[in-house]
């Protein structure tokens, strides 16, 4: 399901951009489920125990905290979703930048623009939506690129989980699990066992010797004995393209 998030502080607009998003739905067949928040206090107060977002759509121009300034607080926590500015000054293109918004939209708002950036969106999310780990703890369920997560491990009764963020920036979560019950899955994924309860992916090893194991984000890990030419020979076949 195609999640989808309007943050508009004027009601009038709010209420428009709501109508071409379910107008560009009906069109197409597409299946979503759309929230909207009138304020970026509203949102950060009341999306918190929701799923992620796929796309997010706010006016960066909102009173007290803007659209801007709530993106990056997202992305501070580790929010992948694609975002999409709708603004009447067409002058936030680095700052846009800095937390990956896929897209402007220029006030006054027009509906082939809105559908065009919906599409593209739509599509990318598509592409993707079979990549996506789902990670679910308690009612809050979160959608993490494998390619983006860097290892999982077995921590007693829950697994750990360290990625990174489309802003290049690591974050980690942790939920009560049986790590067995994911290691199929993530061993499709390119993720290889260093050793016991510990699965790293083979996209973030930087380097590897006989007893360590350097990772992209800085981290050393230690490698279980025995597991050396294993790695070697996986590591070595992910970066040739045979695996």
């Amino acid at each position: 399901m195609f999640r989808i998030a309007i943050c508009e502080d004027e009601k009038v607009i709010l209420d428009f951009e709501t109508s071409l998003v379910k107008k560009w739905a009906a069109e197409y067949g597409y299946l979503f489920e759309l929230d909207t928040y009138i304020s970026a206090e509203q949102f950060l107060f009341e999306s918190e125990d929701k799923a992620s977002y796929d796309l997010l759509i706010f006016d960066i121009q909102m009173k007290n905290m803007n659209g801007m300034e709530l993106s990056k607080t997202l992305r501070n926590r580790g929010c992948n979703s694609q975002i999409v500015f709708i603004t009447g000054v067409a002058d936030y293109a680095i700052e846009g930048y800095e937390v990956g918004a896929v897209r402007y939209i220029l006030k006054p708002v027009k509906e082939e623009e809105v559908f065009k950036t919906l599409s593209l969106v739509y599509n990318d999310f598509s592409k993707q939506e079979k990549d996506v780990f789902l990670l679910q703890a308690g009612n809050d369920i979160s959608k993490i690129p494998y390619e983006n997560i860097v290892y999982i491990e077995a921590r007693g009764h829950y697994v750990h989980l360290c990625a990174i963020s489309s802003q290049n920036t690591t974050f980690e979560k942790e939920w009560k699990c049986s790590f067995s019950s994911l290691c199929e899955d993530f061993e499709k994924h390119k993720f290889f066992c260093l050793r016991r309860g510990f699965l790293v992916n083979l996209g973030h090893v930087s380097k590897i010797n006989r007893t360590d194991c350097l990772l992209d984000n800085g981290e050393t890990i230690p490698v279980a004995r025995g597991k050396y030419q294993e790695l070697n020979e996986a590591f070595i076949k992910h970066y040739m393209g045979q695996s």
